[in-house]
């Protein structure tokens, strides 16, 4: 029995072999007929061009009641305990002032040893795991030992301004070590707060700029240094906002005050190192927009206004070229803006005299500007277009508003218009060119009526400055205008048909249609009958072609 079930088992083995032989052959005789090999590799995906992020959405948990309890009891409960413990050692010392129990200089110096024990039971509740009872109690500390130490300095005099500014600056250095151990963005914005109002309280007579902004620049360093560290988002437009009211104070200072050179040198070496740290600063962050970095440079041009030098503009040059290689190192497209801001400030300073031809070549340069913010492709800012076009109406009013004094003095304002004309011409030219892009879809309207006011003001400057257009009186000049205008609507509406482009037909009609309003309100009344004829026979002859051709469509 047990021989022939072995032999049957031999036989099923026999099979089982033969059939796997089979099997490994087949696979070989398939990649023979097919001429290469199979590899059970899969292929990998092909990787897209572009992978569009996708944010998770923030679900915001709601608390429970325990939750509740337990941050009350343990985040405000011990905030809440040192304000209350700082306001009643603050009573204490009163009581015992005022009964006698101790000397000033016991309670000075009690009051500055006090805080300090505070601050290192702070950082021994750190250890033992209770974060925020620590923070609280090293803040605490902090504000007690200042104010011990600014008492003793203001109200009993007894160590002069400067020793009480060192110790300060004692103090506050081991609450800036604290919160870098602690990892504490409160503790961060406490010292900054701190720091910057330090000089404030050594009742000085005669402020010190360099020193003060050489201080600031020093104590803004430690704070971005410490920002950095903490990655902290909330503290680093705090910072920023501290040492911008520092170099606020210092241009105040500098501009009313009769200062020597080093405050000014000072004043402007500081705008720009802040600049620069808040424009690496926010690099280094995980921030969408580093506007503190663009308001920065708006200090920068604060700083250069008020300093008294001659040279001025070439530094605004300067820092405009700065600007731009900030914004290609960082890839702050933002940055950008800030030259070209920087670019029209330094056209502002640039030394030329009143009413003089100097004077009129600024609008020829700030049309140069305009035309290279609509047409040159490199340093571009977001939205350079509608920037384009907010700088070209500031050109427009202040073109408008300088003519009155040139015609009051007699001079010839033609340079001024013809930086106008050339402003006007590329604005034209840019919505030629551009008129389909989907940038302009939802705002063609708006800008159309821009191009419209700007075509109209600059038309309207080149008839003025016409060379016989000042020896009219001021009735001839109405019509001239008036004719000019009628002949102007004209001359687009044919523009539009030759194009194919409604646009500009429209802004015939409208141009016609303020024609039409002038004519009835202001010329009628003094005209004289001739210039009456004239003038509505001209209007109704271009009105009957316009009416005639408006529609008509080109043979091609």
């Amino acid at each position: 029995m047990d021989e022939t079930r072995l032999e049957q088992l031999e036989q099923e083995v026999a099979q089982l072999k033969a059939r796997l032989d089979r099997l490994e052959q087949q696979p070989a005789a398939d990649a023979g007929m097919k001429g290469e090999p199979v590899s059970s590799v899969a292929r990998p995906a092909v990787r897209p061009a572009f992978v569009k992020k996708q944010r998770t959405p923030v679900v915001k948990k709601v608390r429970t009641r325990d939750e509740w309890e337990n941050v009350l009891a343990t985040v405000w409960l011990p905030r809440i305990g040192a304000i209350f413990a700082a306001i009643g050692a603050i009573f204490l010392f009163s009581y015992a002032s005022v009964a006698g129990l101790i000397s000033p200089a016991v309670r000075i110096g009690s009051g500055v040893i006090i805080g300090l024990l505070v601050m290192a039971l702070g950082e021994f509740q750190y250890e033992k795991k209770r974060r925020e009872l620590g923070v609280g109690l090293v803040a605490t500390g902090t504000i007690v030992s200042l104010s011990a130490l600014f008492a003793g300095m203001a109200l009993y005099e007894f160590y002069p301004p400067l020793l009480a500014f060192l110790l300060e600056i004692v103090v506050l250095a081991i609450a800036y070590g604290l919160m870098l151990w602690m990892r504490s963005t409160a503790l961060l914005i406490l010292v900054s707060v701190t720091g910057f109002l330090l000089p404030f309280l050594q009742l000085s007579d005669e402020p010190d700029v360099f020193l003060f902004l050489l201080y600031e620049v020093l104590l803004f360093t430690a704070v971005c240094i410490a920002v950095l560290r903490l990655k902290s988002t909330k503290a680093y437009p705090v910072a920023a906002g501290i040492f911008f009211l520092a170099l606020i104070f210092g241009s105040l200072t500098v501009n009313f005050e009769t200062r020597p050179l080093i405050d000014e040198i000072t004043l402007l070496m500081a705008s720009f190192m802040g600049y620069l740290g808040l424009a690496y600063v926010g690099t280094r962050l995980p921030i969408t927009y580093n506007y503190p970095s663009w308001i920065a440079g708006g200090f920068v041009l604060l700083s250069l206004s008020v300093v008294d030098w001659p040279f001025v503009y070439g530094l605004a040059v300067l820092f405009a070229l700065l600007a731009y290689v900030v914004a290609n190192q960082t890839k702050d497209a933002w940055q950008n803006g800030v030259g070209h801001i920087a670019l029209l400030f330094a056209i502002s300073q640039l030394p030329v005299d009143t009413l003089s031809l100097g004077d009129q070549f600024r609008t020829v340069l700030y049309a140069l500007v305009v035309v290279g913010l609509w047409f040159v492709e490199r340093q571009q800012v977001p939205y350079q277009r509608f920037f384009g076009i907010a700088v070209y109406l500031m050109l427009t009013l202040y073109t408008i508003g300088n003519y009155e004094a040139y015609r009051l003095n007699g001079q010839s304002y033609a340079v001024s218009v013809m930086g106008l004309t050339l402003a006007t011409a590329a604005f034209i030219l840019l919505l030629v060119r551009t008129h389909g892009e989907a940038i302009w879809r939802k705002y063609w309207q708006v800008v159309l009526f821009f191009a419209a006011v700007g075509v109209f003001v600059t038309y309207t400057l080149i008839v003025m400055e016409l060379p016989f257009y000042a020896d009219l009186d001021q009735t001839d000049r109405s019509t001239t205008l008036s004719v000019a205008y009628i002949l102007l609507s004209f001359v687009l509406v044919a523009i539009g048909r030759w194009r194919g482009t409604a646009a500009w037909r429209l802004s015939g009609l409208l141009l016609l249609s303020v024609s039409a309003i002038k004519l009835l309100l202001f010329d009628l009344s003094f005209l004289s009958l001739i210039q009456k004829a004239f003038v509505f026979i001209g209007f109704g002859i271009v009105a009957f072609v316009i009416s005639r051709t408006y529609f008509k469509k080109r043979q091609s």
